[in-house]
C-alpha cells in the first residue's frame, strides 16, 4: 500500500495481482475459489474524509455515540480476480465522514454469516449497538462473546473483526 498515492490505485494492482498469486491452485483445491473480496479504507489523520472502495465485501458499521449505520458502497465493484469480466473494471470510492469519537467496524462475512441452530444468520448491527460507547478493546470482546454465544460456541468459517476509533487530533 505504501507504494501507491491512491487507494484506486492500489485495487488496480491488486486486482492484476489475485491471478498470478492464485494460478498454482488447481481444481481440487477448490474450483471457483480463485477470487479475493476486498475492502480498502484510506482514513488520513488529519482528514474527517474518509475514503472507501468495495469489491465483494461487506460494508463496515460507522459507531457513534448511541447510533449505528452501515456504510455501503454507492459503488460496489465485483472480488477480485473473478473470471471472466473485463481486464478493466473500474473502482469509485466512496467518501463519507469518520467524525472524532467514531468507530468505524470491519468485519468478514464470517462473522455475519454465522448461524444459529435455527438457521439465523448474526445480526451484526442490530448487536453492536448495545456497544456504541464502548472503546475498541471491549467493543471486540463484546462481538466475540456475542457472536460465538450466537452459533453454539463454534463457527463455520473464518471472521476477524477490525475496530478503528477516531480520536481528536491535537492541533497545537
Amino acid at each position: 500500500a505504501h507504494r501507491h498515492h491512491t487507494l484506486e490505485d492500489l485495487v488496480d494492482t491488486l486486482e492484476q495481482s489475485v491471478p498470478r498469486c492464485t494460478a498454482h491452485v488447481g481444481p481440487e483445491d477448490g474450483a471457483g475459489e480463485r477470487f479475493a473480496d476486498e475492502l480498502l479504507v484510506g482514513s488520513p489523520d488529519r482528514d474527517q474524509h474518509t475514503r472507501m472502495t468495495s469489491c465483494g465485501h461487506p460494508p463496515p458499521l460507522l459507531l457513534s455515540p448511541g447510533h449505528v449505520v452501515t456504510m455501503p458502497s454507492l459503488h460496489p465493484s465485483p472480488p477480485l480476480g473473478v473470471q471472466g469480466l473485463p481486464a478493466a473494471v473500474e473502482h469509485t470510492l466512496d467518501v463519507f465522514s469518520f467524525e472524532p469519537g467514531d468507530t468505524l467496524l470491519l468485519y468478514t462475512d464470517g462473522v455475519v454469516e454465522a448461524r444459529d441452530t435455527r438457521g439465523r444468520f448474526y445480526p451484526l448491527a442490530e448487536r453492536v449497538a448495545r456497544w456504541t460507547d464502548d472503546s475498541p478493546e471491549a467493543l471486540l470482546h463484546h462481538i466475540r462473546r456475542d457472536l460465538l454465544a450466537h452459533a453454539g460456541g463454534r463457527l463455520g468459517d473464518d471472521a476477524a473483526l477490525i475496530a478503528l476509533h477516531r480520536t481528536p487530533v491535537d492541533r497545537h
